[in-house]
């Protein structure tokens, strides 16, 4: 148990990491739904996509 890989310690970042960017982008997006609104929310995403 004293010793991890260097491959074993990449997969435990992997593991932990990935949730860990889901729970922070979904915190954003609801930290931004509860200033701007829904609507405004919405309208600022489609415009991005019609520019990409």
């Amino acid at each position: 148990m004293g010793e991890l890989g260097i491959i074993s310690l990449l997969a435990l970042v992997v593991i932990v990491g990935v949730p860990v960017a889901i729970l922070a982008g979904a915190i954003v997006y609801v930290v931004r739904l509860a200033r701007r609104g829904t609507q405004a929310t919405l309208a600022d995403a489609a415009k991005r996509r019609e520019l990409a």
